[in-house]
């Protein structure tokens, strides 16, 4: 089945928009304003509630996490944040403070443990590392050495780790190792063409098939698992971030944007770009898993 045409559900005018989540437990979508720093969500209704981040200037993304709470990516680091009260409560920080570089996209792997990237301000240098934090609050280097760390996605069995280094324009995989944070025999999975912008946000379908926001091509695609295109979507705006599965059957897929001209030389102010998409995918999605810290 093909995918649907996409229309506008929410025209925040994100001058970012970035890290769709589908909440399955609140039937919610919940992404942020990457520059806001503002957490958003839309239930079901379309009414959209918005939170600015106490104390940051930047927020690259956010999983959900046990107890209602969320973990978000600031400049300061990782923090829970409670949606209810406002609370904000330090968790890690393994980019230790270093200057220029800042927290970018994270997920959530099959076995519970976060991956975070991080980013050269300047996006020239290779100074992202994609780092894992297990529930207890260890930290693990995955890989190194990118100027862009983006995307992270994972195969429904938890065995492959997709990753975007974005400023090489090029998506890679490894072999993720269920028992403990350990990547091996990275390879290339995917390399855009110049007139295919750069990888962003990543997510796996039911299938197994990976799907990839296009920062500056206003696309999406769908990859199948050998690296093949099985197809692709236009979104009438360039700056195209990321995307989640959500609805009651988990098929809709909901897709970020931004509109900066700052961002992208096709930047477009007065147009769509900043404004939530969704459209019907035809396949379905798998529900994001929930990080739980403990002692």
């Amino acid at each position: 089945m093909a995918a649907s045409v996409p229309k506008v559900v929410a025209q925040t005018r994100d001058r970012l928009g970035e890290s769709a989540m589908w909440h399955a437990d609140e039937q919610a979508i919940y992404w942020v304003d990457w520059y806001g720093p503002v957490l958003h969500r839309m239930k079901a209704g379309g009414k959209v509630e918005s939170w600015t981040i106490p104390g940051s200037t930047l927020i690259g993304s956010f999983v959900f996490a046990a107890g209602g709470w969320l973990m978000l990516a600031v400049d300061s680091g990782l923090v829970l944040f409670d949606t209810a009260t406002g609370a904000l409560s330090p968790f890690a920080d393994p980019n230790s403070g270093r200057e220029q570089v800042s927290y970018n996209d994270s997920k959530i792997d099959r076995a519970g443990r976060l991956w975070v990237g991080t980013f050269d301000l300047a996006e020239t240098e290779p100074r992202g590392i994609l780092y894992c934090i297990e529930p207890d609050g260890r930290v693990t280097v995955g890989d190194s050495g990118f100027a862009v760390c983006n995307g992270p996605a994972f195969s429904p069995d938890g065995g492959v780790l997709y990753f975007s280094d974005s400023a090489a324009k090029r998506i890679l995989a490894y072999d993720l190792d269920r028992e403990k944070p350990v990547l091996r025999n990275r390879r290339i999975f995917a390399e855009m063409a110049p007139d295919e912008g750069m990888p962003d946000g990543l997510t796996v379908d039911a299938e197994g098939c990976l799907w990839c926001a296009h920062y500056g091509a206003g696309r999406v695609t769908r990859y199948a698992p050998d690296g093949s295109v099985r197809s692709a979507v236009t979104l009438p705006c360039p700056t195209v971030t990321s995307m989640s599965f959500g609805g009651e059957n988990m098929t809709t897929l909901f897709v970020t944007t931004g509109w900066s001209p700052g961002i992208t030389q096709a930047g477009d102010e007065t147009g769509p770009g900043g404004s939530l998409f969704a459209l019907d995918a035809g396949i379905a999605g798998l529900p994001e898993p929930l990080f739980e810290p403990r002692d």
